[in-house]
């Protein structure tokens, strides 16, 4: 992991690409520089010292020739709603980048990406980084309605196939986008690798889907998180690990921040 900086960067234009969902464009030449595919930049919404905490917000997309990166957020709270509140020409505080990133395999040939809701926001960059590597590459959004489908123009034009579950059936397919994954595997496209990112319930099934055909899973944990970089241990999650002297299973806790926010699906413990 490279060098976490603070730093001021240039807003160069905001837009609502969906209900309370905006994109936004930065200057960051300094953060493109050491930025990956997964990681997350933390961000002082205001221009002032409320709220008093960051908001953690994955990188969407990373332009390493203009020096640009680009944020996808959904207004939930204070920050994230003053952070939308911001215009053109502001600057943003902001640390990154932070935490490990998505661990494309060189042998991979086939790459399946799962996102549900918001969660789509840090795989844009993993989608467009994996074509850049010649892979074939399949998408699946979901989303409860049409008017929240975000993100699907620009990953096709990455050069992805693209298919779309929502749960109302007010866009193409209707109902869960795992059901789209299990389609796709009954049907003998099988993945290399899936990566996802989205509510916790759905990347449980994905992981179990993946054990299930025997398919590298990564996935994108969310955690609320104070400081970011670590030092509060506000954001642990449960990790299984298998200690090989003893031959079983033991826990320990990992900080989402700056151990993930990428780790392994079948170390993550989902009922805790």
């Amino acid at each position: 992991m490279c060098a976490i900086l603070n730093i001021k960067v240039k807003i160069l234009n905001k837009e609502e690409v969906a209900p309370d969902i905006y994109l936004m464009k930065l200057k960051a030449p300094e953060i493109v520089q050491g930025a990956l595919p997964g990681q997350f930049i933390h961000i002082k919404c205001s221009k002032d010292n409320y709220p008093l905490l960051r908001r953690p917000l994955s990188i969407h997309r990373i332009d390493k020739e203009k020096g640009e990166i680009c944020i996808l957020f959904q207004v939930v709270g204070e920050g994230t709603k003053l952070l939308a509140n911001r215009t053109a020409g502001d600057n943003l505080d902001i640390l990154g980048p932070i935490g490990n990133s998505f661990n494309i395999y060189p042998e991979s040939k086939k790459i399946m990406i799962v996102g549900g809701g918001i969660g789509v926001a840090p795989l844009l960059a993993l989608c467009e980084e994996s074509t850049r590597q010649g892979k074939e590459v399949r998408v699946l959004i979901g989303a409860l309605k049409k008017e929240l489908v975000i993100g699907e123009e620009n990953i096709r034009k990455s050069g992805a196939k693209v298919d779309v579950a929502t749960d109302d059936g007010s866009y193409k397919y209707k109902g869960l986008v795992t059901d789209l994954l299990e389609g796709s595997i009954r049907e003998g496209w099988l993945a290399d690798q899936i990566f996802a990112c989205g509510p916790k319930f759905m990347m449980r099934k994905i992981v179990e889907i993946s054990l299930d055909a025997h398919i590298d899973c990564q996935v994108s944990l969310e955690e609320r998180m104070a400081c970011g970089i670590g030092a509060c241990l506000g954001c642990v999650c449960k990790i299984k690990t298998k200690d090989k002297k003893e031959d079983k299973v033991k826990y320990k806790y990992k900080r989402v921040c700056v151990d993930g926010p990428v780790f392994k699906g079948s170390e993550v413990v989902w009922d805790d």
